[in-house]
């Protein structure tokens, strides 16, 4: 053997050797630490996520209540009124406790009533308020070991709003921690490609969390869409300010005949039932004519038609509607008045609360037109009945003037009979 060998051995083991398995060491630490942070973090983001979305549900059930909360603190009546949505929320988001505190440290609300209008000023909620960064704290509550997790809710200017405490059982991080520092300590160079894997079934873990909470909150917004005109969505979806512009449309406005008398002589469920039956029938016949509901007012409802054809569609859907209920066979018939003018269309009402809605004289005498209608009957003013063409006029009789309320000159209509009264009456 030669002699060299030796020593250059010696060398390696006693001064490359342990170089190694300290910079070894060096790297195994820090792909651990990697590992441990970028786990965290993306833990804190879905706990940031989760607190978000208990504010925004929160903030539809009851926003009144909500930003008087945050905007005074203090108030135990809109404690009370949101315990019931943000409770909710908990328990669909199987958060296991909650806290919100304003941005000086009072406990807004919290699963256990007696922490209310407390005041907390620990680091952690420090750092938040000042960093508005999110903070992960292991502690142990009544023999129980938990993470408290400190996360900001940021309003739509970038602000802080408030924030989120959520307790958290640590068996589920502990687990993700340990396991993922376990194999980046056990085999750095295959660790990255198991880290990758971890970290996927983590993102997709947070991602079915996120598609499924995007799925309820679009199950809601489909619900709230169910209770405005097609109108208001499409200009709430504009963003910014919603303008007021004067318009020209086919109005088409119905009313139930006797319909207090029928609600005074039934039952509240039967009443229900027979005004679902009415508006659904009507809703049906005029989305399919390419109009728009603008409201229900009770038994009555108002929609629009606007764009090319719009009397000859807001026509056509009329008699579909009187067709369809007199063979429904319905408690009570309705009388329905088609008018064309020009209204404003807009968002009317408070900055906080607003219906998108169309005024003025157009309004006023579509109702006024199917006051003037028998039970069955459609009355139409006769420059409507122009406009549509001759193959939309069948039916409807010779022409007249009628007074309309809160005009000076007569209005020209004509009437399509339809059936003088309904059998189901």
């Amino acid at each position: 053997m030669n002699d060299t060998g030796y020593p250059l051995k010696r060398h390696f083991w006693r001064r490359i050797a342990p170089g190694l398995a300290v910079l070894l060491a060096v790297m195994v630490a820090a792909t651990v630490f990697a590992v441990i942070r970028t786990t965290e973090s993306i833990y804190l983001e879905l706990a940031r996520q989760r607190a978000e979305a208990v504010s925004a549900a929160v903030s539809h059930a009851a926003p009144e209540a909500w930003a008087h909360l945050l905007a005074h603190g203090d108030t135990k009546a809109d404690h009370d009124k949101l315990r019931a949505a943000i409770e909710q929320e908990v328990r669909e988001l199987r958060i296991q406790a909650m806290k919100v505190y304003s941005l000086t440290g009072q406990v807004l609300y919290s699963t256990d009533t007696a922490d209310f209008a407390k005041r907390e000023t620990n680091a952690a909620l420090k750092i938040v308020v000042f960093d508005g960064r999110p903070v992960l704290v292991r502690i142990v509550e009544n023999g129980q070991p938990l993470y408290e997790i400190y996360v900001p809710v940021i309003d739509a200017a970038g602000d802080i709003a408030a924030v989120f405490e959520l307790y958290e059982p640590v068996a589920y991080l502990d687990a993700l921690l340990l396991r993922s520092g376990a194999i980046a300590a056990a085999a750095p160079a295959a660790g990255l490609v198991l880290l990758l894997a971890g970290l996927g079934m983590l993102v997709a873990r947070g991602q079915r969390e996120i598609d499924s909470r995007a799925a309820a909150l679009d199950e809601t917004r489909r619900k709230l869409e169910s209770f405005v005109s097609m109108s208001a969505v499409d200009a709430a979806r504009g963003g910014g300010d919603i303008p007021s512009r004067r318009v020209r449309l086919t109005l088409f406005y119905s009313d139930a005949r006797d319909f207090t008398g029928y609600s005074e002589s039934n039952p509240p469920e039967r009443v229900v039932w027979y005004l679902n039956e009415l508006m659904g029938i009507q809703v049906t016949a005029i989305e399919a004519h390419g109009g728009d509901v603008d409201k229900m007012i009770g038994d009555a409802l108002l929609a629009r038609f606007d764009g090319p054809g719009a009397e000859t569609r807001a026509l056509a859907a009329a008699r579909d509607v009187q067709a369809e209920l007199a063979r429904a066979n319905l408690p009570r018939p309705v009388g329905i008045g088609v008018y064309t003018g020009e209204v404003i269309s807009g968002a009317i009402g408070a900055a906080h609360r607003r219906d998108f809605t169309v005024i003025g004289d157009g309004v006023n005498v579509s109702a006024r037109l199917c006051a003037a209608a028998a039970a069955g009957q459609i009355v139409a003013d006769a420059d409507t009945l122009a406009a549509a063409g001759s193959d939309a006029d069948g039916g409807f009789g010779r022409e007249e003037a009628i007074s309309v309320k809160g005009r000076r000159e007569p209005v020209r209509i004509r009437r399509h009979p339809g059936m003088a009264e309904n059998p189901g009456a």
